[in-house]
């Protein structure tokens, strides 16, 4: 805090000797050479200032570009991954239904062979039996 305070009172400072030379320079009197020194600082120091000050604002709005293109590229993926999420739940849930069509099925053609079985079972006994009461 203490080096904020001396920064302004340094900064008012040299903006009234800057004010006194350029008002000593108006008057038409000679400068020093560090008066012409102090008047060339304080000009670089105003430009580097003013550039420093658009290159902000042109990094600023680049952000901003930036973000914005960023935010755009989210949802758009999340709109994406989002359809993709519901495609595979879709095909998921279809060949869960496949499959416990197939389970029947299997089941189906169990019973079928069990009972086809126990059919060719009983008439071969039934055959045997009579072939028996034959002999």
């Amino acid at each position: 805090m203490a080096e904020t305070v001396a920064t302004g009172i340094v900064g008012r400072i040299l903006a009234e000797y800057v004010k006194k030379v350029a008002e000593k320079a108006l008057a038409g009197k000679k400068l020093s050479d560090w008066e012409v020194g102090i008047l060339m600082m304080n000009q670089m120091s105003s430009s580097l200032e003013a550039r420093i000050s658009s290159l902000e604002k042109s990094l600023e709005a680049k952000i901003n570009s930036l973000d914005d293109r960023i935010g755009s590229i989210d949802e758009k993926y999340d709109a994406r991954i989002s359809s993709l999420e519901e495609r595979l739940e879709a095909r998921i849930g279809s060949l869960e239904k496949r499959i416990e069509k197939i389970e029947l099925d299997m089941d189906y053609l169990k019973k079928s062979l069990d009972s086809l079985r126990d059919n060719v079972v009983n008439v071969l006994v039934a055959e045997l039996r009579t072939r028996r009461e034959k002999e």
